[in-house]
């Protein structure tokens, strides 16, 4: 599995991001760690190999500072992020996350958790999240990566999250924000056969997609404005097995314009004085 080197900028930072509608905006994020070891015992197997087991949850996270965000944008993020539809904050959020034992607690009966300095000589199962921030203009885009891993299993798992911040509104921007999604399924595998670009995901591709002449939509993309382009991202198994690991569309901003309807917002964004 590819690991991507996370740049990650320790303390408050002050990012200025000029926009080409509104002039210059101040977006402020931090960096926010946390681990927790946990040993998960019962009386009878707790795993499939015996009695005891350890958990490590550890996150290094790049996240806005209070008040960067609307509250909606930032109850979607912590969704995005930590899978948590209930969390106001970014503390609760992130303490319910590491106290997760995930499958274990409740399949298993491992019904006594301790919470521990470390894992010595114990095999355990851990869990991870990092994200860096980028900003253009008028986009910033936290870019998330989380991985797993239990004990006895034939491999991790991992998974990509992308979220783009419009800096002006303080809102996340959806792709339904910039272009009708009900048709864009079949706009997505013509990038996939007609762009050099998108080549290996052709050859990846599940048999079933190639054959109905369309793809599904999914949640996750990011917009790089230094190449004009949005991509798509798709999770494990979503479109292609395991071991063509995630999986990426790019769609160029004039090429997707020539195949579908832009919004009046993506027309904004993507117009005339942007260098998107």
């Amino acid at each position: 599995m590819k690991r991507t080197t996370i740049a990650l900028i320790f303390g408050t930072m002050l990012l200025t991001v000029s926009g080409c509608r509104h002039g210059e905006r101040e977006f402020v994020v931090t960096t926010q760690e946390g681990i927790r070891h946990m040993t998960l015992t019962s009386d009878e197997e707790c795993w499939p190999g015996g009695g005891t087991i350890g958990v490590e949850n550890c996150y290094s996270l790049v996240w806005p500072a209070k008040g960067m965000l609307t509250p909606e944008a930032e109850h979607e993020l912590l969704l995005r992020c930590f899978g948590d539809s209930t969390a106001t904050t970014f503390e609760q959020a992130a303490d319910r996350w590491l106290n997760n034992t995930w499958m274990y607690e409740d399949d298993f009966n491992c019904i006594q958790k301790e919470v521990v300095d470390s894992l010595p000589d114990l095999m355990y199962n851990y869990a991870k999240l990092e994200s860096e921030y980028t900003a253009d203009r008028e986009i910033g885009s936290f870019h998330i990566w989380g991985e797993t891993f239990n004990v006895g299993a034939a491999h991790g798992m991992y998974f990509s999250q992308n979220v783009n911040i419009d800096l002006n509104t303080r809102q996340i921007i959806h792709l339904s924000d910039l272009v009708d999604t009900a048709t864009l399924g079949e706009v997505i595998i013509r990038a996939v056969e007609d762009l050099t670009v998108n080549k290996d995901v052709l050859d990846c591709l599940f048999d079933d997609y190639q054959q109905t002449g369309r793809l599904p939509v999914p949640q996750d993309f990011f917009i790089d404005s230094t190449r004009s382009t949005i991509t798509l991202v798709y999770q494990l198994y979503e479109i292609a097995p395991y071991a063509c690991g995630i999986q990426s569309i790019v769609l160029p901003i004039f090429w997707l314009s020539k195949h579908t309807p832009l919004t009046p917002y993506a027309k904004e964004l993507f117009g005339d004085g942007c260098s998107l």
